[in-house]
């Protein structure tokens, strides 16, 4: 892993800095000077890492713990959207884990990469694989980054049209929930397929068979305190367990969806393209959420930074990204509306490499067979 990025970034940085124009805008800095240049924001805060993940912890806790409580409809629902936040917080410090940026210490990223994913069942080695490797690595690049890469014109008119069905209902408003739960989750992080891995390793599948582990326990413990409290275990399970899991899905559907789909973002079919592009950058998307969103969100949102130098932790981001704003003039920098997000949808459903450009569904009729 180690060497196929060091390969991309001596790609990247390839393409040397050109200089600030004569007015002081963004200097034109290549990849690898960029990362430079936001160096200092890798040190790591190994007490402050731990305090975050025990307050997730806590926060899925008490969220299980409202659910089981006895104490009313109310509780259960409230305890269910306090799980579903709680799965997100601990998703995204197992994300700053499985990067190696959470703390200074290899094993102690590997034990709170795998706590933290527990909760969104996430196989560790393999997000680690997929993430790491595959998307930061080639992000926004066909062919080689898979993560909501759009089909063109040609490839989709080869498609089924049950496969045609699939694609338009994933790029549909109400699509990301099932997009990431199907195409990502199911297909390649849940004891995925040999088709899928790179390698066959132990590691894989003792990381789906812990998750599986915890699952089971979890939906065991539901069980058991809610019979004893005389509780419906239909509201129980279904609050306590399908309703988060469902609930996070969707989030980090959406998400990954925002984070590298836009009118103003393009995909690339050219390596020289897509590196002259400085697209680790310039193909993802930092989204202005209000103050206490970005916060509940630990600053996932300031996307550029991160693809930029996946070594900057979460606890970073926010200066990180502030810093590279001044750096580099073509930083996409989009305040998040929910017209915004339909006009995406709208726009973004194939994307036509030959105009470098997106283009609608054809009609269904000209797609038939």
């Amino acid at each position: 892993m180690s060497a196929m990025m060091k390969d991309v970034d001596s790609a990247i940085g390839s393409d040397q800095a050109a200089g600030a124009n004569a007015s002081g805008a963004a200097l034109e800095l290549s990849v690898f000077a960029l990362r430079d240049r936001l160096s200092r924001f890798q040190a790591t805060r190994n007490g402050l890492a731990v305090v975050l993940l025990a307050i997730d912890v806590g926060l899925f806790a008490a969220g299980q713990a409202l659910v089981l409580s006895g104490l009313g409809f109310g509780s259960i629902i409230v305890g269910g959207l306090l799980t579903w936040i709680a799965i997100t917080r601990l998703f995204v410090i197992g994300h700053d884990a499985c990067h190696g940026a959470y703390t200074d210490k290899p094993w102690l990223n590997r034990l709170i990469g795998r706590i933290a994913f527990l909760a969104s069942l996430t196989p560790f080695s393999l997000w680690r694989v997929g993430h790491n490797v595959v998307h930061h690595g080639f992000n926004n690049l066909r062919g080689r980054d898979f993560v909501w890469e759009p089909h063109d014109p040609e490839s989709y008119a080869k498609l089924s049209p049950a496969r045609q069905r699939m694609e338009r209902i994933y790029r549909s408003a109400i699509g990301p929930g099932l997009y990431y739960g199907v195409e990502i989750w199911w297909t390649r992080l849940y004891f995925p397929a040999k088709r899928y891995l790179v390698a066959e390793r132990f590691e894989f599948t003792a990381d789906s068979l812990l998750v599986t582990v915890f699952a089971a326990a979890w939906l065991a413990t539901l069980g058991l305190v809610g019979l004893h409290q005389g509780l419906s275990l239909w509201a129980v399970f279904g609050f306590g367990f399908v309703l988060p899991f469902v609930l996070w899905n969707w989030t980090m559907g959406l998400v990954i969806y925002l984070h590298h789909t836009h009118p103003d973002i393009r995909w690339f079919a050219d390596k020289r393209a897509w590196t002259r592009a400085r697209a680790q950058v310039s193909a993802t998307i930092h989204l202005r959420l209000p103050k206490a969103f970005n916060a509940l969100l630990h600053y996932i949102m300031e996307h550029p930074a991160h693809h930029l130098d996946a070594s900057i932790p979460l606890y970073h981001l926010r200066a990180a990204q502030r810093e590279l704003e001044t750096l580099f003039g073509n930083c996409p920098n989009i305040r998040f509306s929910f017209r915004e997000y339909l006009r995406v949808v709208r726009t973004c459903k194939l994307f036509d490499s030959a105009r470098g450009d997106w283009a609608p569904f054809p009609r269904r009729a000209a797609s038939a067979g």
